[in-house]
């Protein structure tokens, strides 16, 4: 169970922030050890150890709760990325540098993966849950294709769209999740998200032979 701080003095605005983030807590632990769909609010208020009033205080709706999880997460990765980007002034090294977390994403969020298969999979069916799915997807696509224009703004003799290019990456990077999630032991993914991340960079002529 998680527990949450108590204590007089805490103020409210405290409080509340520490029911907020043990919901998390309790939600996450339960949707990768059960699944999503077997999981009920009254479950996550007990693993969390407040009311269904505190719950609904600060979520509508359990689907609400992962969505949380789920920009929480992708707010993380964007950090990771944006903090290699800062790390490497120059744009082809700061991608090949964002490749090599794709192994490490894999084997960090290797428990959610059928989960996140299981919630795509009800989002399919619900075009509100959809649009909140493919909003970060374009988030990226929109981040990638940001740096390529400026890598070709700074004189790299791109061949290809920024866009064109920032989808290709994209579907590179997730075909190798998928792959890791399915065959994790077989090769170290991360190396193989560099390889072809330096083989798209350098067709691109974003990276020098």
């Amino acid at each position: 169970m998680v527990l949450i701080p108590q204590g007089a003095l805490m103020p409210k605005q405290a409080r509340s922030q520490a029911t907020y983030h043990a919901l998390l807590q309790a939600a996450e632990h339960l949707f990768a050890t059960q699944g999503y769909n077997a999981v009920s609010v009254e479950a996550i208020c007990r693993e969390a150890g407040v009311s269904k009033g505190a719950f609904y205080h600060h979520f509508p709706s359990k689907q609400a709760v992962f969505l949380a999880l789920l920009q929480r997460w992708l707010a993380r990765l964007e950090e990771r990325l944006q903090a290699q980007r800062r790390a490497h002034p120059q744009i082809a090294h700061a991608l090949l540098a964002m490749s090599e977390q794709v192994g490490r994403i894999g084997h960090e969020g290797r428990q959610s993966w059928p989960l996140l298969l299981e919630f795509w999979s009800h989002a399919v069916r619900e075009p509100s849950v959809w649009q909140a799915m493919v909003a970060p997807y374009r988030r990226f696509e929109a981040l990638f294709a940001e740096w390529l224009a400026e890598a070709r703004q700074k004189g790299a003799p791109l061949t290809t769209d920024p866009h064109t290019a920032a989808r290709t990456m994209l579907a590179l990077a997730m075909g190798v999740l998928l792959q890791g999630m399915v065959l994790p032991e077989t090769t170290e993914w991360g190396a193989v998200a560099y390889q072809g991340v330096r083989t798209l960079l350098r067709g691109w002529g974003i990276l020098p032979e």
